[in-house]
């Protein structure tokens, strides 16, 4: 009974939050590192991520802000898009941007913040999932909320759900690979992975483009020790080594890998 009122009074104040922010256009306008970005607010997490946007992944902001100009940044989990906009704002149309987001509301925020920044030109979004396989298969979602995470593709992992899944969603995912070889996109410079528990998949259905000299940089949110292992491992494989590893990132521990310098003799 009391956690059906906390729920309730939560409810409340997200409805009456989002109606005060929709009379002023629906969005807050916030400064990153310069920027001026506007974020949709939906409910009470989008607001926190707007609100948290400068402080929550200081290291993820620096490793965007190192960006050569002229480059091509795909963005995996890109939820809402704040990783998206900000590298959007500061290059202009010195980068071109591909952003993934399979969850359906999210996705929809993602473009409402690329339309709000009227940066539809620099931002291509698409709602698929990236993944170890190419084909159909179901996006399992545990809080079917705007701004919402974890959610888990092709099964129901409670581990890194942490709850049972209370929205199933019909999806396809594709492989890195097979995006730029059978797809057409560009071979990226810069890869953001940060998709919740299938880590290694995407960087094993992506030997080709992490092998690919054009590739120069890769931020990837990684879990287990068994999983960081595994990921350095593979990274080394295809020529690219540990630059920087950090908990700043909310607690979360992430990794930056670049290229490996090639030495004459």
């Amino acid at each position: 009974m009391v956690a059906n009122m906390s729920t309730f009074l939560i409810n409340i104040l997200s409805w009456i939050l989002v109606a005060l922010y929709g009379i002023k256009g629906g969005y807050t306008k916030v400064n990153v590192k310069g920027q001026s970005i506007r974020i949709a607010v939906d409910n009470l997490r989008t607001l926190q991520r707007a609100k948290t946007y400068s402080i929550k992944e200081p290291d993820t902001l620096d490793w965007l802000d190192s960006f050569e100009p002229d480059s091509c940044f795909f963005d995996l989990g890109a939820n809402i898009g704040q990783y998206s906009l900000y590298p959007a704002k500061k290059f202009g149309n010195k980068i071109q941007v591909y952003a993934f987001e399979p969850q359906c509301i999210n996705y929809y925020l993602l473009n409402r913040n690329i339309y709000l920044n009227k940066l539809d030109k620099t931002i291509a979004a698409y709602g698929v999932a990236i993944s170890g396989i190419s084909g159909f298969s179901k996006l399992y979602i545990p809080k079917f909320i705007a701004g919402g995470n974890r959610s888990q593709f092709g099964k129901e992992d409670l581990n890194t759900m942490k709850r049972p899944a209370s929205h199933i969603q019909g999806m396809f995912s594709v492989t890195l690979d097979d995006l730029c070889s059978k797809w057409g996109l560009p071979c990226p410079n810069y890869i953001k992975i940060d998709v919740d528990g299938i880590e290694i998949a995407i960087i094993k259905g992506a030997e080709n483009t992490l092998k690919n000299p054009n590739l120069r940089s890769v931020i990837v949110e990684l879990g287990t020790t068994e999983e960081q292992e595994e990921a350095v491992k593979l990274m080394e494989q295809a020529g690219l080594e540990v630059k920087f590893k950090t908990t700043r990132n909310w607690g979360e521990t992430c990794f930056i890998f670049e290229r490996r310098k090639v030495t004459s003799a």
